[in-house]
C-alpha cells in the first residue's frame, strides 16, 4: 500500500482517486473548491459517471481515500498525481497555468524521493519546466497520461488497453508502475517527452479517422450508396477494426477538441506542421453545418420559425458533458437559422452557452415538432415506439445523426426519415 495525493478531482482526477483507492492505496484528494471537497466527504460525486458515486462510497466507507483542500494533507504522501485541467487558449494551445500553480502550492511539500506524476494532457516539454521548478534531484517527474473514456472512465481505469510511464529514470518508472500491479496490463515505458505526445498523437489519429468516416457517410449518402454497410465491411479488415467507424455529426467532448488544437499548434510552432490536423477540424465543422443543411431539406429550405427537436446535449450518451459537444454546436448553428427549439437529454438539463428550453420529458419536448433531430445516442431514444408519440408532431420529419433508430419502424409510423450516410 502507498500513500497517495490526487491534485485536482474533476472527472480524471477524480476517477484516479477512487480508482488508485479501490487498488489498495491510501488516498487524498486535494482540490481548491471547498463546496466539491464537501459533497465528496459525504459520498456525492460532482459529475455523472458511471458506478463513480457507487464506488466512492465504497472507499469513503472502508476509510481508503478522503478529501482536503490543504495541499500540506500531501506531506507524507510519496506519490502525487496532477490531475490538472489544462484548458485550450484562443490560439489552440493549451494552458498549464493550473497544474504549474499546483506544483508551486507543493514544493513546499514533497518528499524528499517522492514521485510527481503528470496524469493531465499536457503540452511536450511540461515535465522539464516542472523538474526545473522544483529544483530538487530526489523528486522525480513521471509523465503518465490518462485514456479514460467519458461513460466508461472507471472500466477504463481498471482494465486499459495500456499503461505509459515516461520518466528520467528507471527507479521512478518502476515505483509508479508497482502502483497499478493489480491491474492487469501491458506497461509502456518510455522518456518523458514520448509520454506527453503519445496521449495527443492517440486523440488526434482518433479525430482524423471519425473525420473520414463522416466525410464518408456524407459521400455514400450523395450518391445512393450506404454507409453503414460500407464501414461494417471495412471493419472486417483486421488492419482497421471496428472501432470508430460509426458517423455522427461530429467529434467533441474535453479531449479531442482540446488536444487536436494543441498538437496543431505544438507542431506548427516548431515548423513541423501535421496538415491532416487542420483538415480534421475543418471537416468536424462541415459535419455540424450539414445537420443543418438536412433540416433545410427536409423543411422547404427555410428553418425561419419552424419548431425543432433535438435529443441529446451530452457530446457522448453516459455522461452529462457538454463541453465542445457537436450537439451544441449544431443547436448553435440552428438558432442562428431562426427556428424554435426544444431539447431532451436524460442527464443534462442546462447549459450555459444556450438560450433553449430543455424539457423535462420526451413528450413535451416533441410536441408541435415540425423536425427531431437525434444528437446523442443515448439508448432510451432507440427504445421509443415511433406510433406512440407520432401524434404530438405537427410534422413528422426526423433525422437520425448517429443511426441508432430503427429506420423502417419510424417510416413505418409515417415520418420523412434521415440517417446518417443512407
Amino acid at each position: 500500500m502507498a500513500k497517495i495525493a490526487v491534485i485536482g478531482v474533476g472527472y480524471v482526477g477524480l476517477t484516479t482517486a477512487v480508482g488508485l483507492a479501490n487498488l489498495g492505496h491510501e488516498v487524498v484528494g486535494i482540490d481548491v473548491d471547498a463546496e466539491k471537497i464537501n459533497k465528496l466527504k459525504n459520498g456525492t460525486s460532482p459529475i455523472f459517471e458511471k458506478d463513480l458515486e457507487k464506488f466512492l462510497k465504497i472507499e469513503i466507507d472502508k476509510k481508503s481515500i478522503k478529501f482536503s483542500t490543504n495541499y500540506e494533507d500531501t506531506k507524507t504522501c510519496d506519490s502525487i498525481f496532477l490531475c490538472l485541467p489544462t484548458p485550450q487558449l484562443s490560439d489552440g494551445s493549451a494552458d498549464i497555468s493550473y497544474v504549474i500553480d499546483a506544483v508551486k502550492k507543493l514544493k513546499d511539500y514533497l518528499k524528499p524521493n517522492s514521485n510527481l506524476i503528470i496524469k493531465s494532457t499536457v503540452p511536450v516539454n511540461t515535465a522539464k519546466k516542472i523538474i526545473d521548478l522544483i529544483q530538487d534531484n530526489s523528486i522525480s517527474v513521471v509523465s503518465n497520461p490518462e485514456f479514460l473514456r467519458e461513460g466508461n472512465a472507471l472500466a477504463d481505469f481498471f482494465k486499459p488497453d495500456r499503461i505509459v510511464i515516461g520518466a528520467q529514470n528507471q527507479k521512478a518508472k518502476e515505483e509508479v508502475a508497482k502502483l497499478y500491479s493489480s491491474i492487469d496490463s501491458e506497461i509502456i515505458f518510455t522518456d518523458n517527452i514520448s509520454a506527453e505526445i503519445i496521449k495527443y498523437a492517440s486523440n488526434s489519429y482518433l479525430a482524423i479517422r471519425l473525420s473520414f468516416v463522416n466525410e464518408l457517410a456524407a459521400y455514400a449518402e450523395n450518391i445512393g450508396a450506404d454507409a453503414t454497410q460500407i464501414l461494417k465491411a471495412m471493419g472486417k479488415d483486421k488492419r482497421i477494426g471496428q472501432h470508430f467507424l460509426k458517423p455522427g455529426p461530429g467529434w467533441g467532448g474535453m479531449c479531442f477538441p482540446k488536444d487536436v488544437n494543441e498538437f496543431k499548434s505544438s507542431a506548427e510552432n516548431m515548423d513541423q506542421p501535421i496538415e491532416l490536423l487542420n483538415a480534421a477540424l475543418l471537416s468536424n465543422a462541415k459535419a455540424h453545418a450539414r445537420i443543418v443543411n438536412k433540416s433545410k431539406k427536409l423543411l422547404g429550405n427555410n428553418l425561419d420559425n419552424k419548431n425543432i427537436t433535438v435529443w441529446g446535449l451530452a457530446f457522448k450518451a453516459n455522461t452529462d458533458d457538454t463541453r465542445f459537444s457537436p450537439a451544441v454546436s449544431v443547436v448553435q448553428l440552428l438558432i442562428k437559422e431562426g427556428c424554435n427549439l426544444k431539447a431532451f437529454d436524460p442527464v443534462v438539463k442546462k447549459v450555459e452557452e444556450l438560450s433553449m428550453k430543455i424539457e423535462n420529458s420526451i413528450e413535451a419536448s416533441i410536441e408541435n415538432s415540425d423536425l427531431l433531430i437525434v444528437l446523442t445516442e443515448w439508448d432510451e431514444f432507440s427504445k421509443i415506439d415511433p406510433k406512440s408519440i407520432s401524434t404530438k408532431f405537427r410534422q413528422k420529419n426526423i433525422i437520425d445523426s448517429r443511426n441508432i433508430l430503427d429506420k423502417k419502424l419510424w417510416q413505418d409510423a409515417g415520418f420523412n426519415f434521415l440517417g446518417n450516410g443512407s
